[in-house]
């Protein structure tokens, strides 16, 4: 087939390993946009079909905690790289049997030969049953666990009608990484690095002029050609999105995946491209969106309302790398004012929102948000270069304990350059909290392309960079030296020793557990809360169980409750001082100590928190008659 007609029918695919439970943002914005200029498009969700030929439990396996996406996609290698898995299929046996080592149940019915069987099922239904045939341009929208499936389709492909133009974009393949892609796979025809609308839609409905395509990357002869542009789409005029296909392919699986969706599955709405911050050293952002966007607050109301209206549902992810930077309290109103009973899930970034802002958030739907804690040490927050405190960190723990909102956090650890104060400073920052705010998941440090750390090793105690070990068995060597991978491990200049972060995690989680344990064994609900407030107006009451052999009711006179009130939120000194001006500087130096001293206030540098949760906030979860008891009392 020649490419020499006006407009070009185009069909865009999401491989495994995506997890199910949420859709593809790519695709319905891709197909929502061109099908508003005019293009045949079609979209499939093909990680739908692979979990149905998987089976439900060995699909979620793959893809999840402790598994991952990147992992998953292993056994496309024998499709890419067919002499490579004849000569490595033991070492693939073997990495895969580690894998389900853990999972002994899973290990029974989902064995190396059956999980590569199954994967060859579906590897054939795609190239027999899907409708490739009828489009001319065909798009892979990647991941990172995304890349070879899609390499070894496009393949495929590629051999069977070499007219077919194939196209990659997504974050595996941006910028240098996607120069080198198209290097190194000759199949592949195109890759957009960046905002995939305009310049798919340029290619589509004018191809003979593919090479003055924005964010375009082709190949003349030998020499492979990136157009690379400062402009950006506007996502604020951007049709609104559709799934319909997503419910077309949801409808035609199992039942199993389709109850699963319907109990657990959530549409993904996003509201900014890019990150403000944008400085985080682990973070490879900055290499994908140079440019902070959001959606105005009315679109993204708009948008929320039709989705959920069109298509009867009330759960939503929120897709943007934190909240909006300024507007966040008016789309928390907007949201409430809708009067519907949303599930919302977010990603947020401590120190921007108050505990009154996390109150209004509840109230709006948001029951589970990801802040970017990272770490609880100044030091390592440091070498991270944050833009938060700890102190930040702790607060925004602490008010979605309050509200009842779940926070589910990663610590990253295993910089190259990690030090023993970062783990002992960590240490001892958690015994304030760890027995009544949640654990952490622990995050191993990979370097990611285009991260600061990529950028400059030899800064964060980095000899070299090396290829992962899975990438080791995945890829033959030539070709992991083309330079295409994402992730990368490394070899530090200087060891500076190991840190036990699992055991620290591990004892959290256990004494948490611990807590909970007893918690049901009580007859007095208030026993579930470990450590909170009561406001007498002219006093105040703090019971203090985190350490259960020693329980403290700290009484509190009207002078020591206005200070403690005033640290509700993260505040300075100087804002102390500006407060209380009738209050003498040593006097009120000397209550801020003693707080500190007994556990109550956290300080950092020259700022204050208080610890103890809100009883008017969290006894929501009791009866009025199931009021607290008072065990003993030592007054502050």
């Amino acid at each position: 087939m020649e490419m020499h007609c006006d407009k070009k029918n185009v069909l865009l695919i999401s491989m495994p390993y995506a997890g199910i439970t949420i859709p593809s943002i790519q695709l319905p914005i891709l197909e929502g946009y061109l099908k508003e200029r005019g293009i045949n498009v079609k979209t499939k969700n093909l990680y739908l079909k692979a979990a149905e030929f998987y089976g439900f439990n060995n699909y979620n396996f793959l893809v999840d905690v402790p598994n991952d996406s990147y992992t998953a996609q292993m056994v496309f290698s024998k499709y890419v790289f067919p002499e490579h898995w004849k000569n490595t299929e033991d070492k693939f046996r073997k990495y895969f049997d580690g894998i389900m080592s853990k999972n002994e149940t899973i290990q029974k019915n989902f064995s190396f030969e059956n999980y590569v069987e199954r994967t060859d099922k579906f590897y054939n239904w795609i190239i027999e049953n899907v409708e490739w045939r009828s489009y001319d341009i065909i798009g892979f929208t990647l991941n990172y666990g995304q890349f070879l499936p899609s390499l070894a389709i496009a393949k495929k492909i590629k051999e069977i009608d070499p007219e077919k133009k194939i196209i990659f974009g997504g974050s595996r393949t941006i910028d240098k990484l996607g120069m080198r892609v198209l290097e190194v796979f000759d199949y592949v025809d195109f890759i957009v690095s960046g905002d995939g609308e305009d310049s798919l839609y340029l290619l589509a409905s004018d191809f003979q002029n593919y090479k003055s395509v924005p964010r375009l990357i082709y190949k003349e002869g030998n020499e492979v050609i990136f157009n690379k542009t400062d402009t950006v789409v506007d996502i604020n005029s951007s049709p609104l999105p559709s799934f319909d296909s997503f419910f077309e392919e949801l409808n035609s699986t199992s039942e199993e995946i389709k109850q699963c969706f319907h109990l657990y599955g959530r549409l993904p709405v996003e509201i900014s491209r890019g990150c403000w911050w944008n400085k985080c050293t682990f973070c490879s952002l900055n290499a994908f969106h140079s440019c902070y966007r959001e959606k105005n607050i009315d679109r993204i109301v708009e948008e929320i309302k039709f989705l959920s209206d069109k298509y009867r549902i009330l759960t939503f992810q929120i897709i943007g790398n934190t909240l909006p930077k300024k507007d966040y309290r008016p789309l928390f109103e907007k949201i409430k004012n809708l009067g519907r009973d949303f599930t919302l899930i977010a990603e947020a970034r401590a120190g921007l929102l108050k505990s009154e802002d996390y109150r209004l958030m509840k109230e709006a739907g948001f029951t589970a948000i990801q802040t970017g804690i990272e770490a609880f040490s100044q030091n390592y927050l440091r070498k991270m270069n944050k833009g938060v405190r700890v102190i930040d960190n702790i607060a925004a723990l602490k008010f979605c304990k309050e509200n009842g909102i779940y926070n589910e956090y990663n610590l990253v650890v295993n910089y190259p350059n990690e030090e023993k104060i970062d783990f002992e400073e960590t240490n001892r920052n958690i015994q304030l909290f760890k027995q009544y705010l949640d654990p952490p998941q622990l995050s191993y440090l990979r370097v990611g392309f285009g991260s600061y750390i990529y950028n400059n090793p030899e800064m964060f105690n980095i000899e070299k960079l090396d290829y992962l070990n899975i990438d080791k068995i995945m890829y033959p060597e030539e070709f992991l030296e083309k330079g295409f991978n994402f992730f990368y491990d490394f070899k530090r200049k200087e060891d500076l020793g190991k840190n036990d972060w699992e055991s620290l995690a591990a004892d959290w989680k256990k004494e948490r557990e611990k807590w909970m344990a007893e918690e049901n064994k009580k007859k007095m609900p208030i026993d579930k809360f470990v450590f909170y407030f009561i406001d007498g107006e002219n006093y105040l009451k703090i019971y203090d169980k985190r350490n259960t052999e020693n329980v403290n009711i700290y009484v509190l006179n009207k002078l020591e409750r206005d200070i403690f009130l005033s640290c509700i939120d993260v505040t300075s000194f100087r804002g102390l001082k500006e407060k209380f001006l009738d209050v003498p500087e040593n006097e009120l130096i000397n209550i801020l100590k003693t707080f500190e001293e007994s556990g109550i206030v956290y300080r950092e540098d020259d700022f204050y928190l208080s610890l103890p949760l809100r009883y008017s906030l969290i006894s929501y979860q009791l009866t009025k008659k199931e009021l607290p008891l008072e065990i003993c009392s030592s007054g502050v």
